[in-house]
C-alpha cells in the first residue's frame, strides 16, 4: 500500500508540473517593466505551426544576430502631443514599435505604440507616429484587442480596429485590420536557456492602409500582407517569451522577426535606437566603484538614464527633466547602487531617441 501511495503522489507531481497555465492581466508588464531579448529572422527547419495540448516545443537550437531592451514608458514621458491626450484616455503605458514597415512616401521616422490593460484585456487604443518631422497621435477608433484575459487552451476571440488622421503637407493616412486570436496549444516550450510551461496564442491580421496625398489629389487603399504571429506566454514574463512573426503571401509564410527572452551576450550588442543618439560614453568600463555616463543633446530634452541586470530587470531610473542643448554628465556609485560585480545595462532615453550601451562592474 505504501508504494502505491507514493507511486500515485509522484505521478501526481509529473502531471502538475505539466499542466496547462492561465494568463490573466498579471502577467502583463506593468509602466517602468522592460524586458531583454535575442533576436534572429530564422528558426532554421523547425515549424512554428505545429502545436497541441500537452505539447513539447524544442526551440533550444535558436541562435540570436542582437539583443534588444523592450520598455514599457509611462505616457507622461512622452512629448505633450502624445502624453497630455493618451494619459487622459487612462492608457497604461507606451512602447516603441521599432517593427513598423510603413510606407516609405509618408517618412516615418520614430513610432510608438500606446496600450491600455484591464482585468478582461489589453488592446492598442492608440499609435504615436512622427511624421516628416512632426509627431501625430493616432487614436484608434475602434481598438485592436491583442488579448482577452484570463487566457486558456481553446479560447478563441477577434476585434476589428480602425485609426487615421490628417497629415500636414501630406494629406492622410489610416489604417484599418481584423484580428483574430487563437489559444492553439498549451505544454512545455524550451529555449537556449530555460524552459517553461506555456499557452501557445496564435494571432492572424489581415490590414489595409488608406493613403490620400493633397499635393497630387490621389488616393489608394493598400492591401497589407497578412500578418501571423506566433506567441508563447508564460506567467509572470510580461512579453511573450517566444514570438515569431510570418507575413502571409498566398499559402505561403515567410518569417520577419524572431524574439525570444535570454540572457545578456556580450558579443551580441543590444539593438539601439536612432543609432548613436546621444554620441554616449561610460568611462571608466569596466569600473570598480565609480562610472561618469556622457552624453550631448542637439536640443533641449527631457531626459531619463536607466541602469538594467542582465535580464532587462530594471535597478534604478534617474529622471533628469528637461535638460539644455550641449553635453551632459551623470555619476554614478557602484556601492550607492548595491551592484556586485558583473554586466549592467545603461539606458538613456528622450521622448524621441534612445541610446544603450554595456556596463562592466569589477
Amino acid at each position: 500500500m505504501k508504494k502505491i501511495i507514493l507511486f500515485s503522489f509522484a505521478m501526481s507531481m509529473v502531471l502538475g508540473s505539466r499542466a496547462q497555465i492561465t494568463v490573466t492581466r498579471n502577467d502583463m508588464p506593468n509602466a517602468g517593466d522592460s524586458v531583454l531579448v535575442s533576436l534572429t529572422n530564422t528558426i532554421g527547419s523547425l515549424d512554428a505551426t505545429l502545436t497541441g495540448a500537452n505539447y513539447a516545443w524544442d526551440f533550444s537550437s535558436l541562435t540570436y544576430t542582437s539583443q534588444q531592451e523592450i520598455k514599457f514608458d509611462n505616457p507622461t514621458t512622452f512629448p505633450l502631443i502624445y502624453a497630455i491626450p493618451f494619459n487622459f484616455i487612462n492608457t497604461s503605458y507606451g512602447r516603441e514599435n521599432r517593427n513598423l514597415t510603413g510606407l516609405p512616401v509618408l517618412n516615418i521616422t520614430a513610432a510608438y505604440d500606446f496600450l491600455k490593460e484591464s482585468t478582461g484585456s489589453l488592446k492598442q487604443v492608440g499609435a504615436g507616429y512622427t511624421i516628416g518631422g512632426t509627431p501625430l497621435p493616432f487614436f484608434y477608433t475602434s481598438n485592436d484587442v491583442i488579448y482577452t484575459f484570463p487566457m486558456n487552451y481553446g479560447n478563441t476571440d477577434s476585434s476589428d480596429y480602425q485609426f487615421g488622421l490628417p497629415i500636414p503637407t501630406i494629406g492622410y493616412y489610416g489604417e484599418i485590420g481584423h484580428r483574430v486570436n487563437v489559444v492553439d496549444g498549451w505544454g512545455t516550450l524550451t529555449l537556449p536557456y530555460s524552459s517553461y510551461q506555456t499557452l501557445r496564442v496564435k494571432s492572424v491580421i489581415a490590414s489595409t492602409d488608406t493613403l490620400y496625398i493633397s499635393a497630387l489629389s490621389f488616393g489608394s487603399n493598400i492591401v497589407r500582407p497578412t500578418r501571423v504571429e506566433y506567441k508563447w506566454l508564460t506567467n509572470g514574463k510580461q512579453i511573450p517569451v517566444l514570438e515569431i512573426d510570418a507575413n502571409l503571401l498566398g499559402t505561403t509564410a515567410t518569417i520577419s522577426n524572431v524574439s525570444y527572452q535570454d540572457i545578456y551576450h556580450s558579443g551580441a550588442g543590444i539593438a539601439e535606437n536612432n543609432g548613436n543618439a546621444f554620441a554616449l560614453q561610460l568611462f571608466p568600463n569596466p569600473s570598480t566603484d565609480q562610472l561618469v555616463v556622457q552624453y550631448a543633446l542637439t536640443n533641449p530634452s527631457p531626459i531619463t538614464i536607466t541602469v538594467s541586470d542582465v535580464m532587462g530587470k530594471v535597478l534604478t531610473t534617474s529622471v533628469e527633466g528637461v535638460q539644455t542643448a550641449g553635453t551632459h554628465q551623470k555619476w554614478m556609485s557602484t556601492t550607492d547602487l548595491h551592484l556586485a560585480k558583473g554586466v549592467y545595462v545603461i539606458t538613456v532615453q528622450s521622448a524621441m531617441a534612445k541610446e544603450v550601451k554595456r556596463w562592466v562592474v569589477e
